[in-house]
């Protein structure tokens, strides 16, 4: 099938596609650094480690920022030094038809909350 492009536009457009990517890419993390260091601040070992455990159990996640209020609805997650989140979730679709995405809030010391997005 003619697309109209050359090889070289193709190849042009696929690579400042994945360039573009890769900044993204690079922008959540430093996001997410960012929020993470401030949390390490005010909060202990143990309940950082979870919050850590608890982010990285969220398969794709970004956005992340340190917010003074929260949406969504409480959800508890015992076994957690931070016992709850505030959760604002919707289907995702997927193949199986059960893939969620939403906001995530979890509390912090001094009004805070840990915000960030998961797909």
């Amino acid at each position: 099938m003619d697309l109209g492009m050359t090889d070289a536009d193709y190849a042009r457009i696929m690579e400042e596609a994945n360039a573009s990517a890769l900044e993204h890419d690079r922008q959540q993390r430093q996001k997410r650094e960012e929020a993470l260091a401030y949390v390490a601040t005010i909060v202990g070992a143990r309940k950082l480690k979870h919050i850590n455990e608890f982010i990285d159990d969220c398969d794709y996640t970004c956005e992340f920022e340190i917010a003074d209020s929260h949406a969504g609805n409480r959800q508890d997650e015992p076994g957690t030094a931070f016992r709850y989140i505030y959760l604002d979730q919707y289907s995702n679709g997927g193949m199986s038809g059960d893939d969620f995405a939403g906001w995530v809030w979890i509390p912090l010391p001094k009004g805070k909350y840990l915000k960030f997005h998961y797909s």
